[in-house]
């Protein structure tokens, strides 16, 4: 008599591959689609809109800074956003990685009526145990030639990266595509997929009503060219309401953001007027020279977040449904952990060491 073989989900995955939807086509969904695809399995991203969509992944200043929200967030952050730099290299390769991901650090900066502001954030760093420098009026000009006597003391961080939003999407798209995966525009949702597919992972993103601990914070950045200043690396210029950042693009193109309105459900894709001049005031502030430069955006978009302001990966395993959310201002960083996590436990059932982070238990104590 023969015997029958009973084979784990972890064997199945390792020599057929499951199949496995993803709705959204941000930064999540391509992060979390390109580790699933290239790990053999069989993936379909549905996006409802035409491709590239417009979503708060492409409305982004694109910073890769752990160490920017030790104030309010746990400082695990710091070395679980380390990981996310270091993962970006993992999925698109070292020639592409090299090619997106600028790692020249970042500066913080502050005018003398908010010095205070820079000292109570190195103070905070002095927990992290990272490499950060003080830098004096010389080092700052040395770092960015270009503000020149504007500041006499800033925070160097070296370990900080930024990238080109639109650049990183398309090469996601590009390496998910490489791996076998596919991209069909389509609004859909877990109900209809799940009787098609052996796991549902829903990267949709603020979605109003649909978790009662979601809310919609809007994101408003401006997009300015000023052909007479250069940046080298993200600018971090410390504000009484919320942390500004300046971040050079290609062809003497800055991206200044972000603020922060707990107001979502208003939001059309238009910025407040008092939003604009608080970033054109920004910008001034930085250097006179932007009283000259061309406004060629002003965006805003819908992030998504939790009351504790960190992401969370919510596992149904019977019903084989995954919901990515709540990344507010730090997608690109942590992305990549949660795809990772996401496909060790979908690939070999296993835990990623990252995964209790995106709980929504952690607190804000030193981890």
């Amino acid at each position: 008599m023969g015997h029958r073989i009973w084979l784990s989900s972890f064997w199945v995955a390792y020599l057929m591959g499951l199949r496995v939807a993803i709705i959204g086509a941000g930064i999540s969904g391509l992060q979390t689609g390109c580790f699933l695809a290239r790990a053999g399995h069989e993936v379909t991203i549905f996006e409802r809109q035409k491709l590239p969509p417009v979503n708060p992944s492409s409305i982004a200043g694109g910073m890769l800074a752990p160490y920017s929200e030790i104030e309010t967030l746990p400082m695990r952050l710091t070395q679980v956003g380390l990981r996310g730099i270091a993962l970006w290299t993992q999925i698109l390769g070292e020639n592409n990685a090299e090619k997106l991901i600028k790692k020249t650090g970042s500066l913080l900066l502050s005018h003398p009526t908010d010095s205070h502001m820079l000292e109570r954030f190195a103070k905070n760093l002095e927990f992290v145990g990272h490499k950060w420098f003080w830098a004096n009026g010389d080092e700052v000009r040395a770092l960015e030639p270009a503000l020149e006597n504007t500041f006499q003391k800033g925070i160097f961080i070296p370990d900080e990266a930024f990238l080109i939003p639109s650049q990183a999407l398309e090469m996601l798209m590009e390496c998910f595509e490489k791996y076998g995966g596919r991209i069909i525009q389509e609004e859909t949702n877990p109900v209809r997929l799940g009787p098609d597919f052996d796991w549902v992972v829903d990267c949709r993103g603020y979605v109003e009503n649909l978790d009662r601990d979601l809310r919609g914070v809007l994101g408003e950045i401006l997009i300015i060219r000023n052909i007479e200043f250069h940046l080298s690396r993200p600018i971090r210029l410390m504000h009484p309401r919320y942390p500004l950042y300046i971040v050079p693009r290609p062809d003497h193109v800055f991206a200044i953001g972000a603020t922060m309105i707990e107001s979502a459900g208003e939001q059309e894709g238009l910025v407040t007027a008092r939003s604009a001049m608080e970033l054109l005031s920004a910008a001034f502030t930085l250097h006179p020279s932007f009283a000259h430069a061309k406004i060629l955006q002003l965006q805003s978009g819908v992030r998504a977040a939790y009351t504790d302001n960190l992401p969370r990966l919510h596992i149904d395993s019977q019903s084989r449904y995954m919901r990515f959310n709540g990344l507010f201002r730090n997608g690109y960083l942590l992305a990549p952990v949660i795809a990772c996590c996401i496909e060790k436990y979908i690939t070999h059932e296993i835990e990623d060491s990252d995964l209790s982070f995106f709980s929504g238990l952690s607190n804000h104590l030193i981890l």
